[in-house]
C-alpha cells in the first residue's frame, strides 16, 4: 500500500456502560461491526480503499483512480449511509453510492472537474487538495490550489432511501467481501 493521504470514519454512537455495545451495534477489535464501522482511506498509490477493521486487517474493496493520479482526500457523507466523495490530483471529484454500485462512481469514471487552469498552454484541471461535506450533506466544499469551491449535490445524492444501508451491506456480503453483518 502507498502513503495514505486521507481517512474517513463514520460518526459512532456513544459506548454503553459495559463497553461492548452501542446503539449502533457490537464492538469488535475496537471498531463497530456493520455499516457504522466502515472506514475509507485514499493515497498516493492511486486508490481509495474501503476497510472494516472489526472484521479484517485487509481492505474489503480497492477502487483505483481511472486517471492514475494520486488520491488526495475521501469523506463519507454525513447524511447518506452509503455515499462518499473522493478527490484526486487529476482535479476530479467522484461521488460514490455503494448501495448502487461497488465498481463505478455516480459521477462516471471522469468525475466532476471542479476547476480548469486556463493559464496553462492547454487547459488542464487543477488538482483537488481537500473536500468536506456540509453537516446536512447537501453541499461539498472542494479546495483546489488557492481556491475554495462549494458545490451543491442533488437530492438523489444527499437524501438516503430507507434501505440504502442494507443494500450497501448486501452488496458487500453478496460479493464475499464480508462474511457476516
Amino acid at each position: 500500500f502507498g502513503m495514505v493521504t486521507g481517512v474517513s470514519t463514520k460518526i459512532a454512537a456513544s459506548h454503553s456502560a459495559g463497553g461492548t455495545t452501542t446503539p449502533g451495534g457490537q464492538i469488535s477489535r475496537g471498531f463497530l461491526r456493520g455499516a457504522r464501522g466502515l472506514v475509507l482511506t485514499c493515497g498516493v498509490d492511486w486508490t481509495t480503499r474501503l476497510w472494516a477493521p472489526a472484521h479484517s486487517d485487509a481492505p474489503l474493496l480497492t477502487l483505483p483512480s481511472h486517471s492514475y493520479d494520486y488520491m488526495s482526500d475521501v469523506r463519507w457523507s454525513p447524511a447518506h449511509p452509503s455515499v462518499f466523495a473522493s478527490a484526486g490530483s487529476s482535479g476530479a471529484l467522484h461521488l460514490w453510492n455503494l448501495a448502487s454500485s461497488l465498481d463505478e462512481p455516480l459521477t462516471g469514471s471522469d468525475g466532476i472537474v471542479v476547476e480548469v487552469d486556463a493559464v496553462a498552454p492547454s487547459p488542464v484541471p487543477r488538482g483537488i487538495n481537500k473536500i468536506r461535506w456540509s453537516q446536512d450533506g447537501r453541499r461539498i466544499a472542494v479546495a483546489s490550489s488557492d481556491r475554495l469551491h462549494v458545490l451543491g449535490v442533488s437530492e438523489d445524492v444527499w437524501r438516503p432511501k430507507a434501505d440504502d444501508e442494507a443494500k450497501m451491506m448486501g452488496n458487500l456480503t453478496g460479493r464475499g467481501l464480508l462474511d457476516e453483518l
